[in-house]
C-alpha cells in the first residue's frame, strides 16, 4: 500500500513539466520525420527525372501482357511504373494510388 502511494506521488510530481517536455519532443520528432519523408520523395523524384533507379524499393511487381511487360516499384507512399510494351512505352512517378495503364489513350 505504501509502495503504491509512493509511485502515485512520483507520477503526480512528474506531471506538468514532463508532459510539456514530452509534448515538445513528440512535436519535434513528428516534424523531423515528415521533413525526412518529404526529402526522400524529392530525392526519388530527382532520381526518376535523371533516369536513375529508386533508392527505397519496398516491393516490386511485374505485369506481363501479350505485347510486353510493366514493372511497378513501390516506395514509401509513392511508386514508379515502367512500361515496356509495344503499345505503351515510358515511365511514370506518382503517389501510391496511381493505377497502371492497361490501354493506350485514344485521341478524340
Amino acid at each position: 500500500m505504501y509502495l503504491l502511494f509512493f509511485f502515485n506521488s512520483i507520477i503526480i510530481n512528474i506531471g506538468d513539466t514532463m508532459k510539456k517536455t514530452l509534448g515538445i519532443i513528440l512535436k519535434v520528432f513528428v516534424i523531423t520525420l515528415v521533413a525526412a519523408w518529404m526529402g526522400l520523395i524529392i530525392t526519388e523524384f530527382v532520381r526518376y527525372k535523371n533516369d536513375k533507379p529508386m533508392l527505397v524499393v519496398l516491393s516490386e511487381k511485374t505485369l506481363n501482357y501479350d505485347d510486353g511487360n510493366v514493372t511497378v516499384y513501390y516506395g514509401l507512399g509513392y511508386k514508379e511504373i515502367i512500361y515496356e510494351r509495344t503499345s505503351l512505352y515510358g515511365k511514370e512517378f506518382g503517389h501510391i494510388f496511381i493505377g497502371v495503364r492497361d490501354k493506350v489513350p485514344q485521341n478524340k
